[in-house]
């Protein structure tokens, strides 16, 4: 047996449970119960027993009760009951067996009689659980094989919805970046739908090749769209090399995007920019062996709240991100043009990113094309080539002073510690600039209310 069989004694005298006891522990486990209620309980409990050896003539219930009662109740009704009793007449037996008793031991009762009633009818309860048991676990393995193939039919089906899903996602991030679909399509490429907006504080960056119009112009258009991918295929390394991610192509520029933490995107973008304006130099090395002009790009990048989903209709749709950081970013870049520089930020790209972490200087406060207010705008001159780098930070000390002269209007020490710049790098473009503004100033001072910013006509 799996187990031992329990056999519940009841008896009310203590000379017939000790017989019953010493007789019964080699093969089960016993429990004793004293009187009919007490019997009940047993009977009832956790651990029911899987015999029951039940005495006929006891104080309060009898047997005969006590067996009414067990058979009424659905919980006991399968216990069997063996009476054990010194009413031996056939009248007792029938009315014991009418009850539902399954055995009748007459008083006082012979311990191999004991035995044999006993194991026999423990043999059978214990068979009867191990088929029962069996029919369960028969039942549950049909069960199972019945819900493991409906699963398994839809698995497959929704292992081919999911392929051909998976296949068009693929394809879909050609055009629309996996981050971009992260955030409009968070149920599945299958339920994206127009309007989906997502408002998002992060890091936009704008490139553009410069002067391209005039680089195309003796290029065929299969020569523009060659030079174009060779080139885009570059820039995007860096850009994914530091965790942005490329928004769209408008001609030759590139918007990227940079999410995470404040310092952590703003870093990842300024490294990003270093990067590619890194790539560019080894590009231009490749170009000049074919015989072909170098490339100049400018970047500009600013950190804002913008929203990120898509414009559009059921029928055709596109991702896009609006926003005034949008705006401003694409307007740093073309501010690269007249300050001559490679890398423009906004000051609240700076403010994200450590002290020294990168190399920079303060350009100018300027109110771009579009907008009213005025920002703040530095160059990260990190990408400069060597020579020119170095000469900048030669003279930095005396450019950051001019620039706080300049801006709490002492336009002639201002003007001096320019020209000190010009005469340690006489091609500074910022320098000339701002010895230029000097020289107006001194001449025609601007209003009391100047807040040092310049207005930009042109983007």
């Amino acid at each position: 047996m799996d187990r031992r069989g329990r056999v519940l004694i009841v008896d009310d005298e203590r000379f017939n449970i000790t017989i019953l006891l010493n007789l019964l522990r080699a093969y089960c486990d016993t429990m004793v119960a004293k009187d009919g209620e007490q019997a009940l309980r047993s009977a009832q409990s956790a651990t029911p027993p899987d015999l029951i050896l039940l005495d006929i003539m006891m104080p309060g219930m009898d047997g005969y009760e006590v067996c009414r009662q067990l058979k009424a109740n659905d919980a006991t009704r399968a216990i069997p009951i063996i009476f054990i009793t010194a009413m031996h007449d056939v009248a007792d037996e029938v009315k014991g067996f009418e009850l539902g008793a399954v055995d009748y031991i007459a008083k006082p009762f012979s311990p191999p009689v004991v035995h044999a009633r006993v194991r026999t009818h423990l043999e059978n309860v214990m068979a009867r659980n191990r088929i029962q048991t069996l029919n369960d676990d028969l039942k549950q393995v049909l069960a199972e094989q019945k819900r493991a193939y409906q699963e398994l039919h839809q698995t497959r089906v929704e292992l081919a919805e999911t392929q051909i899903i998976a296949t068009l996602t693929k394809v879909f991030e050609k055009f629309v970046p996996k981050q971009f679909l992260e955030r409009i399509a968070k149920e599945g490429l299958e339920h994206i739908k127009p309007g989906t907006v997502e408002l998002s504080t992060i890091t936009v960056m704008f490139s553009d090749i410069r002067s391209f119009t005039k680089l195309s112009e003796q290029m065929s258009p299969s020569d523009i769209f060659s030079l174009l991918n060779s080139y885009i295929g570059r820039m995007q390394i860096p850009i994914e090399r530091h965790n942005g991610f490329i928004d769209k192509f408008i001609g030759d520029a590139i918007m990227a995007l940079f999410d995470g933490a404040g310092h952590e995107q703003t870093t990842n973008a300024v490294r990003a920019a270093i990067g590619m304006q890194e790539h560019l130099r080894q590009y231009n090395v490749e170009r000049a062996t074919w015989q072909q002009e170098p490339i100049v790009i400018g970047i500009g990048m600013h950190t804002g709240p913008v929203m990120l989903g898509t414009l559009g209709n059921d029928n055709r749709m596109d991702s896009t991100v609006i926003g005034d950081a949008a705006n401003l970013a694409a307007r740093l870049e073309g501010l690269t043009k007249y300050y001559d520089c490679r890398i423009i930020i906004s000051d609240d790209v700076l403010r994200l990113l450590e002290t020294g972490q990168f190399l920079t200087r303060p350009l100018d406060r300027v109110v771009v094309k579009g907008r009213t207010q005025s920002v703040l705008v530095h160059e990260v001159f990190d990408a400069d080539p060597g020579p020119e780098r170095q000469r900048k930070l030669a003279f930095l000390d005396d450019y950051l002073s001019g620039f706080d002269l300049f801006h709490a209007r002492h336009w002639q020490e201002s003007q001096q510690a320019f020209q000190a710049c010009l005469e340690r790098d006489a091609n500074d473009a910022m320098a000339r600039i701002y010895v230029e503004r000097c020289e107006a100033f001194l001449e025609q001072p601007p209003p009391d209310d100047w807040d040092g910013a310049v207005t930009m006509q042109y983007k």
